[in-house]
């Protein structure tokens, strides 16, 4: 009994221990699970929550990813010359967190050289002393133009893989690193990364259309280079290298360079030609009528809305575009650096705000009141609108009375009888006023829309200036001040425009009435010269009709022939145009601004051009005229200077001179030596030339000027009849401020020959006021000079179209 006892008190403890082994597996594997589920979580967590981090992370420890700047796209002019391209620079690059590595490595170095007995070089000895850093910044330094103490201060950044020490250096520079680089073994640590740098051929050329790129950052600061930054720029490329863990590259382990994508070519509207000549008549002028702040000059295709040049003053180098080379803005900078009250930080604003203006395109932004330019547009409206015609007249007593206001014209004791051409000839104030009343203030404001004077004109270009609030309203107009209003306005005063809009609006006036879009942008085209995407002229509207637009251009014409505008005049063009001097209200200085607004040929319009010069400065305040006798006026100033600009832009584009007189085509001087004089004298006349002899014998045995020289008509040529024709070379000497008589006889002692430009009426009024040949050069005789003469009697069309006029 007690046995089996015994027995069943066995088989319970063996349940019994399987029951706590089964609970205990059992609580083991619970705690297990629980244990292993903040893992399992945090496994989750890392590699499919934060797995793109870590995989970055781990990319970064394994290996050196660095930008590699693609190429950018080139800029064009119309005629495919090269205004702006990269070239393959190198940044100078550190990494100081392998510089940290590398010390060590030469200090190991040097220690087994010193142990071998031989001798370590300069870094091995910077690192054994604990300097290498400083051996490295110091010479950087001294290579690239830098303070030791910057570079330094990057170095020690080792939590830094990548530092830029300097961008895009030139080769001399990128050699002397390269040559430091390998002498003391700095790779890794010292890099030299391939960039580009935008260089511009043409320098200042059409520097504010083109703006440029900043250095720093190689992207647009201003001009097309900032406006179309997206399509110049393309996408940058890669240099990917492997790492150990130590941080330093193993080239020989992995290396891929990924290229970059280059950015589209641009090519513009501009003329790189018809630019310069631009920009010459423009530095000549501020120059010669002592222009203190500058001008503008654009020129436009009327019928497309293309622009051929567009140029401001002051201008810069495009490759060096932060230093001020315009002599007032130095002569300023001069001022406020040597005035002892001046602070640094003054400067430094004085200097931001030079750099600023020379940067800016003035004929987009700028905006200013056109005076009598303006006064093309109102006569389009009212010969459109059939409020006047060619056998309109207008009396002009010197005056106008507008409601309570007495408006002066600037010929004070008037112009008397007058038709409309003559009108506009005399640019008289009192009869546009009766024009713009005759059109309304209705009307004349619809036109002012038409035109596209209000607003913008949408020009491709960054920063055009919207000049909205610098128009009246159409209330305005019809309110209180509505008559005096609608009168100052009719003369192009009292409001404020941009210089693209006035010649856009001109070129609807003459170009058959259409409002085109203006623009620079002529094509973008890929490496391959393909083109991907090309702008299409685009007509805004009409204006006028063909028939209003070609009896607007007959009177721009007889501007140009006998009224203001005289002084543009070139024999072989028929050039069209209007002046303009209006009065700089908003700066209460008194200053003017002078303009020229052209078209030409007058027929068949190919060219618009708007000149104007900015505050030329009279001999003493309140003068009439400058210190070198110029009088201040459009048609004094701008019209001189624009005739032969758009004469030289015409000659440029082919267009065939048309002489209504012989005696002022170039005839090219025929052979006549070896023939008798009877037969030479002949033949000469024939071509419309005098001649001269000298000696006595029967033939000519030589002559001047030679044989295919093209000399004006009517010159005379020199016939040599045994006698030696003089081979010395003479003097030119100074032909300026004389008449047309003066100037030849000076020429003809020193068998020099004239043609003479400019004004086409030799009065005593008449004198000249520049020559192609500087005097006290040497020339050989037959030698021809080119003579721009003025005609000084214009002043009386000079306008004065200031709202000052109003008493």
């Amino acid at each position: 009994m007690a046995q089996k006892e015994r027995k069943t008190n066995a088989g319970g403890d063996g349940r019994q221990n399987r029951t706590i082994l089964g609970r205990t597996i059992c609580l083991m594997a619970v705690f297990g699970v629980v244990a292993f589920i903040p893992l399992l979580w945090k496994l989750w967590q890392i590699q499919i929550v934060q797995g793109d981090y870590y995989q970055e992370q781990a990319i970064d420890q394994q290996t050196r990813d660095m930008l590699v700047t693609a190429p950018r796209g080139s800029i064009y002019d119309s005629q495919g010359n090269l205004l702006a391209v990269s070239t393959s620079v190198q940044n100078v690059v550190i990494s100081p967190k392998d510089i940290a590595s590398a010390a060590q490595s030469k200090k190991e170095s040097g220690e087994e050289k010193v142990a071998a007995g031989e001798t370590p070089n300069a870094a091995e000895t910077a690192a054994m002393n604990g300097t290498y850093q400083g051996f490295l910044a110091e010479r950087l330094a001294e290579i690239l133009g830098l303070e030791e103490e910057s570079i330094l201060k990057r170095m020690n950044n080792t939590a830094s893989q990548y530092e830029v020490l300097k961008w895009r250096v030139e080769d001399e520079v990128s050699d002397a690193v390269r040559e430091f680089q390998e002498e003391y073994g700095l790779y890794p640590g010292v890099y030299l990364m391939p960039d580009t740098k935008r260089v511009y051929p043409y320098g200042s050329l059409a520097a504010q259309v083109i703006g440029w790129v900043n250095t720093n950052t190689n992207m647009g600061a201003f001009g097309v280079e900032a406006k179309f930054e997206d399509k110049l720029a393309g996408s940058p490329g890669r240099v990917v290298t492997a790492k150990n863990a130590r941080g330093e590259e193993m080239l020989s382990s992995y290396e891929s360079y990924i290229d970059g994508e280059p950015g589209m070519n641009v090519q513009l509207t501009i003329d790189a030609t018809i630019q310069s000549y631009c920009e010459r008549t423009l530095a000549e002028g501020i120059s010669s009528y002592e222009a203190r702040k500058g001008g503008f000059c654009i020129v436009m295709d009327p019928d497309t809305g293309a622009i051929l040049a567009m140029a401001s003053s002051p201008n810069y180098d495009l490759n060096d575009p932060r230093t001020i080379s315009d002599p007032v803005l130095s002569a300023y900078l001069e001022q406020v650096q040597a005035d002892p009250n001046s602070s640094e930080d003054a400067y430094l604003e004085a200097l931001e705000a030079a750099q600023y203006q020379q940067w800016t395109n003035r004929t987009i932004t700028d905006t200013y009141e056109p005076g009598s330019t303006f006064k093309v547009m109102v006569l389009a409206a009212a010969l459109e609108e059939g409020v006047v015609n060619e056998n309109s007249t207008f009396y002009c007593p010197g005056y106008k009375v507008v409601a309570d206001w007495t408006i002066n014209c600037h010929k004070h004791s008037g112009h008397g009888e007058q038709n409309l051409a003559e009108a506009l000839s005399n640019s008289c104030n009192p009869a546009f006023i009766e024009i713009g009343q005759a059109l309304g203030a209705e009307r004349f404001y619809e036109y002012l829309k038409d035109f596209g004077i209000i607003g913008k004109t949408g020009i491709d270009l960054q920063g055009e200036t919207d000049n909205t609030n610098l128009v009246w309203s159409q209330e305005y107009f019809t309110g209180p001040y509505g008559d005096a209003s609608l009168a100052t306005a009719s003369f192009g005063q009292t409001f404020r425009l941009t210089p693209i809009q006035l010649i856009t609006a001109a070129s609807a006036a003459v170009n058959g009435g259409h409002l085109m879009q203006p623009y620079v942008i002529k094509a973008f085209t890929d490496q391959d010269g393909n083109v991907v995407e090309q702008t299409e002229p685009t007509e805004l509207r009409q204006v006028i009709s063909e028939q209003t637009s070609e009896r607007v251009r007959d009177m721009m014409f007889s501007v140009v022939d006998s009224g203001s505008g005289t002084n543009a005049r070139v024999e072989g063009y028929r050039i069209g145009g209007k002046t303009g001097t209006s009065e700089k209200r908003d700066e209460d200085t008194g200053d003017l601004i002078v303009s020229f607004l052209g078209v030409a040929p007058a027929d068949d319009p190919q060219i618009v051009i708007l000149l104007a010069f900015d505050s030329p400065t009279p001999v003493t305040p309140g003068a009439n005229y400058t210190s070198r006798g110029f009088y201040i006026g459009g048609g004094a100033m701008a019209a001189l200077s624009a005739g032969p600009l758009i004469a030289d832009i015409l000659d440029y584009l082919g267009v065939e001179k048309v002489y209504t007189d012989s005696a002022y085509a170039d005839v090219m001087v025929p052979q006549t030596v070896g023939l008798s004089l009877a037969d030479a004298q002949k033949l000469l006349q024939s071509k419309g030339l005098s001649y001269r002899v000298v000696g006595d014998g029967t033939a000519v045995t030589d002559q001047l000027p030679s044989y295919g020289v093209s000399i004006p008509g009517n010159s005379e040529v020199v016939l040599y009849l045994g006698e030696e024709k003089p081979t010395e070379q003479v003097e030119v000497p100074d032909l300026t401020r004389l008449t047309l008589s003066a100037v030849e006889k000076a020429l003809a002692e020193r068998n020099l020959y004239l043609r003479p430009t400019g004004s086409t009426s030799y009065s005593d009024a008449t004198i000249s006021v520049s020559q192609s040949i500087e005097a006290g050069t040497m020339v050989a005789p037959g030698t021809v000079i080119e003579v721009q003469f003025m005609d000084t009697s214009i002043q009386d069309y000079a306008e004065n179209d200031a709202i000052s006029s109003i008493q």
